[in-house]
């Protein structure tokens, strides 16, 4: 059994060059990262209190694109914005997409106690004219 798995957050927000904060609460830690940036954080399981809480720094102006996170299909998430989003569920992946205009949403992800044995993942949150991974 796995005890954390490490799950990478990444910026790929290249059109408005917004930063996100992400706190990993297990570490009590917060990080601001750039554009084209990553942070790599040990995501324990629910029980033992953790959760990583996402969400994308104010700037000037609006989001011009779709906002689109990529999430893993295991994670169990609370997801709040403004506006219509589109949630699909596909295979091994969760896609949000969110319509353009301030950035004002949320994410906190949490991991279950029957999470499969794998030891890493990845969240990827960028612009819709993009393609990534």
């Amino acid at each position: 059994m796995v005890k954390d798995i490490n799950i990478t957050i990444e910026n790929k927000l290249v059109m408005e060059k917004r930063d996100m904060n992400v706190y990993h609460h297990f570490s009590r830690s917060a990080h601001m990262i750039s554009h084209n940036s990553s942070v790599t954080l040990p995501l324990k399981q629910a029980f033992e209190d953790d959760y990583v809480h996402i969400s994308v720094v104010s700037g000037p102006g609006q989001l011009e694109n779709k906002t689109v996170l990529n999430l893993p299909s295991w994670i169990d998430f609370e997801f709040s914005a403004v506006g219509n989003v589109t949630v699909i569920h596909s295979g091994d992946r969760i896609v949000i997409k969110i319509p353009p205009g301030p950035p004002v949403w949320q994410l906190k992800m949490t991991r279950s106690s029957s999470t499969a044995a794998q030891a890493e993942d990845w969240v990827t949150i960028g612009d819709d004219r993009l393609e990534f991974r």
